[in-house]
């Protein structure tokens, strides 16, 4: 059975983002994408992230689904952060987040990616497993949270 944890590591979990604007804290989930070999460099990795944030932010419900796409990442991955305040993400009119899901799509795995995302939107309409997960304090209670929620991907 795959899991959303197949997608990510304790590394990418992040229960209190240092940061406080939407620059910030792309930019230190890109860091720990980049650590944990996910993608060869964090600096070019965030500015195609912002590019694509201003041609099309994605945003329900306090949570911020920023992506880079058609690169060559090392693999299909995310990485997970809560801010300690809500950011003001984009335009003057544009909505807060509490939660910021960075996508890392490698070139060939968008097909992929998409039973990703269904996976993750799931977590986020189960309110019981949501709340579970927001009230996480260890990176590890984070992956083992997300071990629960199964992919459509073969095993």
């Amino acid at each position: 059975m795959t899991t959303l944890a197949h997608f990510t590591e304790a590394g990418l979990l992040i229960p209190r983002l240092a940061g406080d604007h939407r620059e910030s804290v792309v930019a230190e989930l890109c860091q720990r994408l980049k650590l944990l070999g996910r993608i060869d460099d964090s600096d070019t990795f965030s500015r195609a992230v912002m590019e694509h944030e201003e041609l099309a932010p994605a945003v329900f419900d306090g949570v911020a689904f920023p992506l880079a796409h058609k690169g060559a990442y090392q693999k299909l991955s995310f990485a997970v952060g809560f801010a300690p305040r809500p950011i003001h993400w984009g335009a003057p009119h544009a909505p807060e987040v509490h939660t910021i899901v960075l996508f890392a799509v490698p070139t060939l795995e968008e097909k992929r990616y998409l039973s990703l995302v269904l996976a993750v939107s799931r977590l986020f309409k189960d309110p019981k497993t949501f709340s579970d997960f927001r009230a996480c304090l260890k990176p590890e209670e984070m992956l083992e949270v997300l071990s629960r929620i199964r992919t459509n991907e073969p095993t």
